[in-house]
């Protein structure tokens, strides 16, 4: 029997989370909003504090449930309903419920809100899940009506950047830093946009952003990342490295430590269920023409060079990218029997080998279906839909998998020097790095045994080397015929939300091939561990 609320508590609480909110102390105001709810789970005000907060201090997964509260118990097209619906649609698109972001970011949208920041966080929801072209007008409409407002510069400049609109990105992040000088976020997307010169860096303004003592360390270890990129830029080698080292030390304090043993025992719990005979029968045969539309899933370690072959693909007249969409892995989890399904582990694995790989299939459609338009082929990029070839082999018996392969020297070079986030959290540490590939080595070669020409193998540097052979045996393999725009991705329009962002806008080529090499003596604890675990191959 639940508890009846205390409405004098939950009061009390909620005067305290407005005073802390009204202060920007978030953190404070999350907690006097939680305890308010606790205290009258009926409590729309502090529900919304409790969202709101937790979304402005990135907790996205906690925010979640608030937010969707609150803003199903308000009047639909009120001020409160509009600014609280902009807020569930970002929080939808960053946990991975793309569909439900683009429903709700939509719904507000269409009552045109004269908010900015709202504004600005729907046109971000509709970005991040691949509607760049559809959120732009309102980001810019956000950045015009207030010039003030860092964030929704650096949105707009991350729209320009992703849609290779470099001189209007630059002019926007140049606006968000001069607005928010000690913020970090546009002085990263600013560095990777593209090679920088001696006289175009930003080294100066960067260090002094990264010695700051009023910044929070973990923000300016980040910055670290565009410091080391603009160094790097200009030649400054020396200089570099020590940067990159220890910005990848603070970072991996707070993305907690990274366990090769729980790394090997997901790997292991991924072979163990879904070994080799489960796949004895191959794929099944080709859907009538016409039917459905045919997922290519492009797959491999991030750096690999799956961004360049999503572009490559992206060429055709017949394919549509997707982005690096999180259904699958999301699905996957979902239909696991496991009691926390939060994250991918071998219990939530093992808590798959009875799934209904056709409900998952359908799940899957359904959640994608306002993506890739009409196309008869969708990508669907995420690097960590290569520990789930298997599974979607039995989802989609007539989907693609393309498994790109790189010399992992320069493929975990090149994550070394990349701030993903949190995302990978082997990325900060050589010896880290080396187990994992070890082990994504090992599952690879697992499902290129169980699941044969089903795997679709691209050397990255075989296609930087000889493009037209190789952009001919991928699309073969896929099923579509040759087009000559395939070679030339670099000038397909369209937007690209990954760390190679900018490389894919310059044409096929193999320089960054070796390019390790320039940090041979540094990474040698690297090439040392990889020849030890027996894992020198791409």
């Amino acid at each position: 029997m639940s508890r009846p609320p205390d409405r004098i508590l939950s009061s009390r609480r909620l005067a305290e989370a407005r005073v802390h909110a009204q202060a920007g102390r978030l953190p404070q105001a999350l907690e006097a909003a939680r305890a308010a709810v606790d205290a009258d789970p009926d409590n729309l005000d502090a529900l919304s504090i409790w969202g709101v907060a937790a979304a402005e201090l990135g907790r996205f997964a906690e925010a979640l449930q608030p937010l969707t509260r609150a803003a199903d118990n308000m009047p639909p097209g009120s001020v409160g309903w509009v600014n609280l619906t902009s807020q569930l649609a970002r929080v939808l698109s960053n946990v991975g419920f793309w569909a439900e972001a683009v429903r709700r970011a939509e719904a507000a949208a269409a009552l045109d809100p004269p908010d900015p920041p709202a504004r600005q966080r729907l046109g971000a929801a509709l970005a991040r899940v691949g509607l760049t072209e559809r959120g732009l007008p309102h980001l810019q409409w956000a950045a015009e009506a207030r010039p003030d407002l860092p964030e929704a510069q650096l949105e707009l400049g991350v729209a320009y950047l992703t849609l290779g609109r470099l001189e209007e990105a630059e002019a926007a992040l140049e606006a968000a830093i001069a607005l928010a000088p000690s913020w970090v976020q546009p002085h990263l997307s600013l560095a990777a946009m593209r090679r920088w010169t001696p006289e175009t860096a930003h080294v100066e303004r960067l260090n002094a952003l990264r010695e700051d003592p009023a910044v929070d360390r973990f923000d300016r270890a980040a910055a670290g990342f565009s410091l080391f990129k603009e160094l790097n830029d200009v030649g400054r080698d020396e200089e570099a490295w020590p940067v990159l080292e220890e910005s990848n030390r603070v970072l991996r304090e707070r993305d907690g430590p990274w366990s090769a043993d729980a790394d090997r025992a997901l790997t292991e719990a991924l072979i163990e269920t879904y070994p080799k005979a489960r796949f004895a029968g191959g794929p099944a045969a080709e859907a009538p023409e016409g039917t459905e539309r045919t997922p290519i899933f492009v797959v491999g370690l991030p750096r690999s060079g799956t961004t360049l072959v999503e572009r490559i693909l992206a060429s055709h007249s017949q394919v549509a990218p997707m982005g690096e969409a999180p259904t699958f892995p999301l699905q996957f989890r979902a239909v696991s029997t496991a009691a926390d399904r939060r994250a991918l582990t071998p219990e939530v694995v093992r808590g798959t080998a009875g799934a209904d790989w056709a409900s998952v299939a359908d799940a899957y459609r359904s959640e994608t279906a306002f993506l890739g338009g009409g196309a008869r082929f969708v990508t669907d990029k995420l690097p960590a839909n290569s520990l789930l070839a298997g599974p979607i082999r039995l989802a989609f018996p007539q989907a693609r998998i393309v498994h790109l392969r790189r010399d992992p020297m320069d493929t975990l070079y090149s994550c070394y020097r990349v701030q993903f986030a949190g995302l990978y959290g082997w990325s900060h540490d050589l010896q880290d790095m080396a187990a994992h590939y070890a082990n994504h080595l090992r599952l690879m070669d697992h499902w290129r045994e169980a699941l044969g020409d089903g795997l679709i193998e691209v050397s990255y540097e075989a296609l930087t080397r000889d493009p037209e052979a190789q952009v001919r045996r991928l699309l073969d393999a896929c099923g579509l015929p040759f087009e000559p725009a395939c070679l030339t991705p670099h000038r397909t329009a369209g937007a690209v939300r990954t760390a190679s962002i900018v490389q894919v806008r310059r044409p096929i080529s193999d320089a960054s091939v070796g390019g390790w090499r320039r940090y041979e003596r540094r990474l040698e604890p690297l090439r040392a561990r990889l020849e030890a675990l027996d894992a020198l191959r791409p």
